[in-house]
């Protein structure tokens, strides 16, 4: 099932896609109305879930205050939401579902460039829990906005003009997914265009929509885009058009980024083995053969190593996500362009990061350039190659694997955007074992950081500037200091 109404008046190059949530992400309109019910029976007011009907998506104020006028109960609204929140909040964990394709669009949306935003007539509290079970938590949203940060609520356009507003777009460059009349109707009256989603209410009440599909798993980027414009099929058409394959591509599974993530390590790993190898058969015919001791810490040969294999580690991880998404596999691995204005603000931010942690470490009586440093600065030989792969190759090929291909599977898989903050800025420290356990352990919180960066931002041209950045720092404060 599928119509679309051609509202000329819409067309407009769309940057920005504004998802409801309850009964758009998530199938928690029954667990609410449930625990409605719930709450009036507490009362000694016996209500039906077919009471509810007509308030759906105006917000738990009408939600439940509509219902109450209908039975003629004096309600306390505060209270009354407090307690219904008690019980909805306990049915979520067991019972809260995404609906299918819901996550995939969202991640597709982002993967093509697309701001996404979720406006939710629903109090925050409900939509942090909500989006936290299915994985999409607040911070993986360019902006949310709640109930409580609107007078009107819909059929009033104020959540979706708030919505576009805070993602710096106009409205008719935004698309709102719906699956309410009161949610497209603000949706027309914020000028954007619509697609409903006959998730909660029957397709021919959704005949306002600028395209109603059945489901959200049905919803492609060329619905939400507008282009090319379908064709209204007859009433009695049942059967969807396939879906394209590039419609219901996802990143790669948790296990599965793990495992190619691991294989590009050590693909990567090993090439500076073969250049270390190489070197150290290069200086032995010369007569000049190094102990062992001093391989580890020799600067030519890390920044030629560096510089070699930079571009094996880029190469696997695009190769990676090629093989999952195709033409996507740029934007998978965070390959977006980033305004200057965001880039001068995180840099600014960066900048008062490195300040606090030097001063930090000064506090703690520890050398702010450690003696690694030290060493592999005055054995680089050819300093132009030494500040090349510190300040360049390092975080090319570091930021696209691990705030790239890695981070990108793992925000999409059960852990979420806060796990592969975490398990990225773990993996990435450990391979800096060069360093004591407090230089891990800042390397670490740095790489939270880039995390978070990456999260804000969707762009791994961010995160590598701002390490390259860090880099650069570390190596003046070397050469400065030694």
């Amino acid at each position: 099932m599928i119509t679309e109404s051609g509202n000329p008046s819409l067309q407009s190059a769309i940057h920005g896609v504004i998802f409801d949530m309850d009964g758009v992400l998530t199938d928690s309109e029954p667990l609410i109305n449930a625990a409605a019910v719930a709450m009036f029976k507490e009362k000694g007011v016996t209500v039906t879930p077919e009471d509810f009907a007509p308030f759906v998506g105006t917000g738990e104020d009408r939600y439940l205050g509509g219902v109450a006028q209908k039975h003629g109960v004096v309600l306390d609204l505060a209270a009354a939401k407090r307690r219904t929140y008690e019980i909805y909040l306990a049915l979520v964990p067991s019972r809260l579902n995404a609906f299918p394709g819901a996550v995939a669009l969202v991640q597709r949306c982002r993967a093509a460039g697309l701001q996404v935003a979720v406006a939710s007539s629903a109090d925050r509290i409900k939509i942090d829990a909500n989006l936290a079970k299915i994985g999409l938590p607040a911070d993986n949203w360019t902006a949310v906005v709640a109930g409580e940060d609107v007078r009107l609520k819909k059929p009033a356009p104020d959540i979706f003009l708030a919505a576009a507003d805070r993602l710096g777009l106009r409205p008719n460059e935004c698309v709102v997914v719906e699956d309410a009349v009161h949610g497209i109707q603000a949706a027309r009256s914020a000028s954007m265009r619509c697609v409903a989603v006959a998730q909660t209410f029957a397709p021919e009440d959704l005949k306002e929509a600028d395209l109603v599909r059945a489901t959200i798993q049905e919803v492609g980027l060329e619905d939400l885009l507008g282009t090319p414009h379908r064709v209204a099929p007859s009433p009695n058409m049942a059967t969807p058009p396939p879906v394209p394959e590039t419609a219901i591509l996802k990143p790669w599974g948790f296990w599965a980024t793990m495992g190619l993530g691991a294989a590009i390590a050590l693909a990567w790993m090993g090439m500076q083995g073969v250049v270390a190898a190489a070197f150290l058969v290069a200086m032995q015919a010369a007569g000049r053969g190094l102990k062992e001791a001093d391989i580890a810490s020799h600067g030519f040969l890390l920044a030629l190593a560096a510089i070699c294999s930079a571009p094996v580690a880029v190469l696997l991880s695009y190769l990676f996500a090629w093989v999952r998404v195709g033409k996507q596999a740029g934007p998978y691995l965070g390959f977006r362009p980033v305004s200057w204005r965001k880039l001068a603000k995180w840099t600014v931010v960066f900048l008062g990061f490195v300040f606090v942690s030097d001063l930090l470490t000064l506090t703690l009586n520890r050398p702010v350039v450690p003696d690694f440093m030290v060493q592999i600065y005055e054995t680089a030989g050819f300093l132009p190659l030494f500040w090349l792969a510190l300040v360049v190759a390092a975080p090319v090929a570091e930021e696209t694997l691990f705030r790239g291909f890695l981070f990108e599977g793992l925000q999409a898989s059960k852990v979420g955007a806060p796990g592969a903050m975490i398990i990225t800025s773990l993996f990435w420290a450990a391979i800096h074992v060069q360093y004591d356990l407090y230089g891990i352990a800042s390397i670490f919180v740095f790489g939270l950081l880039l995390g978070w960066v990456r999260l804000k931002t969707a762009s791994v041209f961010a995160t590598t500037w701002l390490h390259a950045v860090m880099n650069f720092i570390a190596t003046l404060e070397t050469a400065v200091t030694r």
